[in-house]
């Protein structure tokens, strides 16, 4: 049968109500139906009369709720009630009845029903029924969260009991801060029980060297103090509890004569638990794998900067061999033709046939000699045979000639001795840093600067442009800044890029002078 889905105010499931009516007289269970459906909602509804066949219905599939009269041959709605909930049903349970006496009705709402109604009254049935289902949700999420709470903590106690650490607090005592509760983690962690601890809660400050005892000793002995020092009224605490009230540590755990080396980080945070008293939560766990693992990447990370910087003097070696063979091979040969296109056109003087043919291959022919020219610089400027100086100075000037951003160009010294390997870097991470200018600042000034400070030559680039973000600098398709990076790390160098002060992005290399640089290389020339 058939007649409302949706209460006002609640939405069924599935866009239907299905309804259960324990009903024994066909007339009252069709009056019933149809006062629900005069609202003109769909709802699925089923009448049973006994209690098997409302044990069945209840089996056979969900139901949105349950209404029942109070009275029907052998068969009552407490009764009723008791199979729905004996199944474990938390359906809204509504009492339809023409005669229920207070005293029932009482006893019915005692044991779980969500509301009657007086069958001559069926006008209350509607928001009785809606009333009801808001009321079965709410106690569903009202056990659910129940649920969850109980999941959680058992959860917790599950995770205390098997962490790989130790879970500990710490109190002040009559000989300075003590431990109040070790979890049975101390046991895996440094070989003494939880009472053993307790009893005396400096015996384990001797597992570990000398020097981590003694600052483990001085922060546990004073942590209270500390705490105390930053006590501020709960209704003021901020979010991040000041760093006087954290303790983190890591010491060195020696075992077996030294001969195993471990590390156990401490970490505990301090929470007023009376006024002048303190309690500190914390957790102690074993991090030699992770020690370990930082200095296999330490390692790895020297490793793949020593590949790096050998790639990248093989690829600058490969680059200047290309560039010698532009030179040697190409350029030889260009300027042969250019010398047989002269003799040509010294020949075909008078022969206006010719003449525009051999003008148009002339040009093509400087057209190619000049490409070759850019390519050979591309690849290994020769500039830089006349000194670093000489070499920034001219990427200045190309920098402004090609983008039309006014750059200059500052060095007191008019000549920096540079090994070759640190003199391709600086011109790398210089030309570097115009292309980004270039392509990402809309800059309309820039600047290169060259000093020696110290030891150390220090670069700087700057323009008056939109300037970097920490986020631009973290992007992972930034390979230029990271390129950049890995170029001077591999000498022994760094490079800052950052806004500047007015506007704009500056990038600084600070790269370490050898004292003796070698002598550089002569690079290639290409005829004009």
């Amino acid at each position: 049968m058939v007649s409302t889905a949706a209460l006002p105010g609640h939405a069924a499931p599935a866009g239907s109500l299905a309804l259960l009516v324990v009903e024994d007289s066909p007339d009252d269970y069709e009056l019933v139906v149809a006062r629900l459906a005069s609202a003109g909602h769909p709802v699925h509804s089923v009448r049973v009369q006994t209690a098997a066949e409302l044990s069945d219905a209840l089996a056979a599939r969900p139901w949105s709720a349950v209404i029942a009269d109070h009275r029907l041959p052998g068969f009552t709605s407490l009764q009723a009630l008791a199979i729905v909930r004996a199944q474990g049903r938390d359906l809204p349970f509504l009492i339809v009845s023409g005669a229920i006496g207070e005293e029932v009705a009482a006893e019915a709402m005692r044991a779980g029903a969500d509301d009657y109604v007086m069958k001559d009254n069926l006008g209350r049935l509607e928001p009785a029924l809606a009333h009801a289902i808001d009321a079965a949700a709410l106690r569903r999420r009202q056990r659910e969260a129940e649920e969850a709470l109980a999941e959680s903590e058992e959860r917790f106690r599950a995770l205390t009991v098997n962490l790989p650490g130790m879970v500990y607090q710490l109190r002040a005592g009559q000989h300075g801060v003590e431990l109040a509760y070790v979890s049975d983690g101390s046991r895996r962690l440094l070989g003494l029980t939880p009472a053993e601890l307790v009893a005396d809660p400096m015996r384990w400050l001797s597992l570990f060297v000398p020097s981590d005892a003694a600052v483990l000793r001085e922060l546990f002995q004073k942590a209270d103090a500390l705490a105390a020092d930053a006590a501020l009224p709960e209704t003021t605490a901020p979010a991040a509890p000041p760093r006087s009230r954290w303790i983190e540590f890591t010491a060195q755990l020696a075992e077996h004569g030294g001969n195993s080396v471990r590390y156990i980080e401490f970490t505990a945070r301090a929470r007023q638990v009376a006024p002048g008293r303190w309690l500190w939560d914390g957790i102690a766990t074993d991090v030699t794998p992770q020690k370990r693992a930082e200095a296999d990447l330490r390692a790895s990370r020297e490793e793949l900067r020593e590949l790096a910087s050998h790639q990248a003097r093989v690829r600058e070696e490969e680059r200047a061999a290309i560039a010698r063979e532009i030179h040697d091979d190409i350029g030889s040969t260009l300027t042969g033709v250019k010398f047989d296109l002269a003799w040509l056109k010294e020949k075909l003087a008078r022969d206006d046939t010719y003449r525009s043919h051999l003008e148009q291959m002339d040009q093509l022919v400087d057209s190619v000699i000049t490409s070759s020219t850019r390519i050979m610089h591309n690849l290994r400027p020769g500039i830089l045979d006349e000194g670093i100086v000489a070499a920034l100075e001219w990427l200045a000037r190309n920098f402004e000639g090609r983008t039309g951003v006014t750059c200059t160009f500052d060095c007191v010294d008019e000549d920096i001795p540079l090994e070759p390997d640190s003199a391709i870097v600086v011109f790398r991470i210089c030309q570097e840093a115009l292309n980004n200018i270039a392509k990402h600042a809309g800059a309309t000034v820039a600047g290169v600067t060259l000093e020696v400070v110290g030891d150390r030559l220090v670069l700087e680039v700057r323009d008056d442009g939109c300037g970097v973000t920490p986020a631009d600098l973290v992007k992972r398709d930034r390979f230029g800044l990271r390129g950049m990076r890995e170029r001077a790390i591999a000498l022994g160098g760094s490079v800052e890029v950052a806004s500047a002060p007015r506007g704009g992005t500056v990038v600084r290399l600070r790269l370490p002078l050898a004292e003796e640089p070698a002598k550089s290389r002569t690079g290639p020339q290409l005829a004009a």
